[in-house]
């Protein structure tokens, strides 16, 4: 079991900006407790965090956390604990974010069979969030042209995870609502 104190002191760090001195927690707990997800979830969120705040390049331009760590370690997150939609949830939007649009829709498709497969795992907000993410990708690698080729191939899917975020079972019954006059 991993350690409490050591968990709630990472939340503390993260909370308080520092990134990195969370990260430093999750790798405690990943060499303690290497069979458990929490630690790889928390060191992926805590580096993207990082990322986000303050770029991931130094002077020299060199990349200061290596983004296909933080891939792997959401992945093994996911991997350690299947049936986690925030760990699916958050891998899926991290390959996003690093322009990995079609193994992000693969990882979406799996949230959604995850989301399908019980009652107890609503996973709508975070399919409707990915869709927003991805459609703002797309955008901003056409270069708002939806005409290009990359657009035409992920729009569609990106419209069809709004769909399914808003609670629609598919696409095709959000399509007949709005032909119901």
């Amino acid at each position: 079991m991993v350690d409490e104190e050591l968990t709630i002191k990472a939340a503390q760090c993260i909370m308080g900006g520092d990134y990195m001195g969370a990260m430093g927690i999750f790798e405690t707990i990943i060499e303690g407790h290497g069979d458990s997800p929490l630690g790889y979830h928390g060191w992926a969120e805590a580096a993207l965090f990082e990322i986000q705040e303050k770029g991931n390049f130094d002077e020299k331009g060199k990349e200061r956390i290596n983004e296909g760590q933080i891939q792997s370690y959401f992945q093994r997150a996911t991997k350690l604990d299947p049936t986690s939609t925030e760990y699916q949830a958050a891998y899926a939007n991290a390959l996003i974010e690093f322009d990995r649009i079609p193994k992000a829709i693969r990882e979406l498709k799996k949230l959604k069979e995850l989301g399908d497969s019980s009652e107890e795992f609503d996973v709508t907000a975070d399919l409707f969030q990915a869709s927003k993410m991805l459609i703002d990708n797309i955008d901003f690698k056409t270069n708002f042209d939806r005409s290009e080729a990359f657009a035409k191939q992920f729009i569609p899917v990106a419209v069809e995870f709004a769909f399914l975020g808003m609670g629609f079972t598919s696409s095709e019954e959000a399509v007949e609502y709005l032909a119901e006059e």
